[in-house]
């Protein structure tokens, strides 16, 4: 193409670019960063990458929707869908068939916000990085672009865009820890100072001629002074801010419930509900190593109260100096254990100790709860502490345990419970009513489990009435939250004072001599109270056994195998355990059969899907549908168009329509008529803009339909036969122009462009109002 042609089809390009895509890039960014800003929320990062592939999916989909010609809820719709996608993908890889959402997709986001919703009164931050949280927090991040898009560039204001990414910065800022506060904050402003102008440039630009030197002009000062202006205060608010007197003075209206000094609330439901993700996305991680003179479970905090949901604890924490308050009971032997603790990726309040610790040395402000045995730190992570604890541990014996005669509980609300069914009251008195003391029953309880129910991870978490009944007679399958949950339950329903303790089970005793503790170490088990012995720890997880309680429980110490952690726990040991002797529980033999899969997804432990392949063959899915779809769409729509010209000139006007679509795929968009142009004009000017030149059989042809859709235009009624004929196929013959020009990859994307589909796209093209008259 020369002269005219390629000067008008190359100013013609430049008027199709966005002057609106910087704005709107610096706009998902702003997003982003307020997104990211969520970290304060979250015990590590690797909540980002999920809300960060949201928030470029709903801004990224919100401008192809406007592109496109898409109204306003055409563009919510679009993003919903592509937000709810990259959710699939990215966090539910495992409920889709190929990267497709299928219906066990929305019961598991479901399932999951609604335990997420229960989580969020209980958890404080910074919480732990749970699949609802997640999802949650993506949904948000989704709501929050297409909001901002449709104020920037529906409304086209240039603060109200502003308000959503704000409001999420507040929750943030509201509910999040205190880290990272100043480059947190630094981070936003400047994300909003580089949008406000950037945007208020791009609005400027649209509304002027781009080649006029004045607007360039104007624009760019604009840019210059705006970033000058940014950066000056970026880095007076972080760097002078902090710095002026009385900038860490208390707050005028104390908003924040921080208890008093040294005593404060805390909720303790985060290490059970973070238990699976520990398990399942960081098996092989360390997360903390402990130099011991003994093997044990490193108990980060206990559990006590049971909501018929979730399991958690709300009780006062006093700081202590060094020695840890509680009396250890003088009813049975103790063995002293010297633990030096060093925390590397624990990311929680809790301090690690064995139960139970008498004194703590090497880190300052830490609080202690005597009932719970929980220490924690006033930071918002122990992750980089080193510390030693001294503890008393005890050493049970069954002969000693049984001259327990009754179970009196410490305080009533070890044996609360919400209502539960009868069938799970009943099948703890079937299991128990054989035993004859209350550490009889406490076994009893521990071998059921044992021995007729299988290790796995793909489950359900929590513990509700359906989740506990299903469990309990029909799956029999599960992970150490509801084997501890489950026993926990049932034995407060035949009266044992029962908690939950959540920690870890000793890790790997390498060549440094120090028991090295990564995620798949991460484990639940029930505490049993036994009159003057106290908390008893008993284990009904299969593949679990806690050092040094054989003597009492019958179970020798297990924990997962570090090689194949999902794979060793599947199954449980192929010989029984036994009971001590003279325990008179009621048990049936355990099948010893390998765990191949089970739960609401079928997959085998241990061979979890890969969420990048999933979401390539996902895509690939989408694509072959698109290249099915829209070619056969666009087909029967031209099809059904020509069928509904039942009139003479409503034949040609539908020819005149197709050779204007035809004629504007070459010329991206200089060949689509423009508004007020007739039809002779614009049959004099399209060849040449869209590459044929001023002459030639497709300028003849075109010409040729002008002058007959001119006729139809004015026409009262019917047409010569040969008029309508003629139309025909002078719009045939700009069609196979048109194709034989494109090249294979034009002509491929002309195929599959489904913008023809969108009727307020078909009239930008061919500049009809709607009405027959063209001229």
């Amino acid at each position: 193409m020369t002269g005219p042609g390629r000067s008008e089809a190359k100013q013609a390009a430049q008027r199709e670019r966005d002057p609106l895509l910087g704005s709107a890039v610096a706009l998902t960014l702003l997003t982003v960063v307020a997104a990211i800003g969520m970290g304060r929320l979250f015990v590590n990062g690797s909540f980002a990458w999920p809300v960060f592939a949201a928030a470029v999916a709903a801004h990224t989909a919100a401008w192809w929707a406007r592109r496109m010609g898409l109204g306003l809820l055409g563009g919510l719709a679009l993003s919903a869908v592509a937000v709810g996608l990259t959710i699939a993908w990215v966090e539910l890889p495992d409920t889709t068939a190929y990267g497709i959402p299928w219906m066990g997709t929305w019961h598991a986001a479901s399932t999951a916000l609604s335990d997420s919703w229960s989580q969020f009164s209980q958890v404080v931050a910074p919480a732990p990085v749970t699949k609802g949280f997640v999802i949650a927090a993506m949904g948000g991040v989704g709501v929050t672009a297409s909001l901002a898009d449709w104020a920037a560039y529906r409304v086209r204001t240039t603060f109200e865009p502003l308000l959503p990414s704000f409001t999420l910065f507040l929750f943030a800022s509201a509910l999040g820890a205190s880290r990272h506060r100043g480059l947190a904050t630094g981070a936003y402003v400047a994300a909003v100072l580089l949008f406000l102008v950037v945007h208020q440039a791009a609005l400027r630009a649209d509304t002027t001629a781009w080649f006029a030197s004045r607007a360039r002009g104007g624009v760019g000062a604009l840019l210059q002074g705006g970033a000058v202006l940014g950066l000056v205060a970026v880095g007076a608010a972080v760097l002078v801010g902090p710095n002026l007197p009385w900038a860490d003075s208390k707050a005028v209206i104390g908003w924040r419930k921080t208890g008093d000094t040294g005593i404060r609330d805390r909720v303790t439901t985060s290490p059970l509900v973070d238990i699976r993700g520990r398990l399942v996305n960081q098996s092989d991680i360390e997360v903390f190593s402990v130099g011991s003179n003994r093997r044990a479970y490193w108990q980060l905090t206990t559990l006590d109260t049971f909501d018929g949901r979730i399991w958690s604890s709300n009780r006062k924490y006093s700081g202590v100096k060094h020695s840890l308050p509680g009396g250890i009971s003088d009813a049975v032997k103790q063995d002293r254990v010297v633990q030096d603790f060093d925390i590397v990726g624990l990311d929680s309040i809790w301090l690690p100790a064995a139960y139970r610790p008498t004194r703590i040395d090497g880190i300052k402000d830490v609080s202690y709860n005597a009932q719970l045995g929980s220490l924690i730190s006033t930071e918002t992570t122990t992750n980089g502490l080193q510390y030693k604890v001294e503890s008393e541990m005890p050493e049970f014996r069954a002969e000693a345990l049984r001259t327990v005669a009754t179970a009196a509980a410490p305080d009533r609300r070890f044996l609360d419970l919400p209502t539960i069914p009868s069938s799970v009251l009943r099948e703890a008195v079937r299991v128990t009513g054989n035993a004859a003391t209350p550490y009889d029953k406490a076994v009893a309880l521990q071998n059921y489990f044992r021995d007729n129910f299988t290790y796995t991870l793909d489950v359900r978490p929590g513990h509700d009435d359906r989740v506990l009944e299903r469990f309990l007679f029909r799956d029999k399958r599960g992970y150490c939250e509801q084997f501890a949950g489950a026993y926990a339950v049932m034995a407060r329903a035949v009266g044992l004072p029962t908690r939950v303790a959540v920690g870890f089970t000793p890790g790997e005793q390498e060549k440094d001599g120090r028991f090295h503790v990564r995620g798949l170490n991460a484990h639940a088990w029930p505490e049993v109270y036994l009159g003057q012995f106290g908390w008893v720890a008993f284990e009904p997880t299969p593949g679990r056994g806690r050092p040094g309680a054989e003597p009492y429980t019958g179970v020798p110490e297990a924990q997962a195998d570090v090689r194949a952690p999902t794979v060793a726990t599947t199954a449980p040991p192929t010989t029984a355990t036994t009971a001590p002797a003279g325990t008179t529980g009621t048990t049936r033999p355990r099948d010893s059969s390998v765990d191949t899969g089970g739960g609401s997804g079928g997959l085998v432990p241990g061979r979890r899907a890969n969420p990048v392949v999933n979401a390539v063959v996902g895509i690939g899915l989408v694509v072959l549908l698109w290249c099915l779809s829209v070619p056969l769409l666009l087909s029967r729509r031209r099809a059904r168009r020509r069928a509904a010209a039942d009139t003479d000139v409503a034949r040609v006007v539908v020819s005149w329509t197709e050779a204007c679509e035809d004629l504007a795929v070459l010329g991206a968009g200089a060949a689509a008529r423009r508004p007020g142009e007739t039809v002779h004009e614009y049959a004099a000017r399209a060849p040449a803009a869209a590459g044929f030149g001023p002459s030639g059989p497709e300028a003849d042809a075109l010409a040729a339909l002008a002058g007959s859709t001119a006729v139809a235009s004015y026409s009262p009624g019917s047409l010569p036969a040969e008029t309508v004929a003629n139309a025909v196929a002078a719009a045939a013959v700009v069609h196979h122009a048109v194709d034989r020009q494109l090249g294979w990859r034009r002509r491929l994307l002309w195929r599959l462009d489904p913008r023809p589909l969108f009727p307020q796209r078909i009239r930008e093209i061919t500049g009809k109002s709607g009405s027959k008259r063209a001229a």
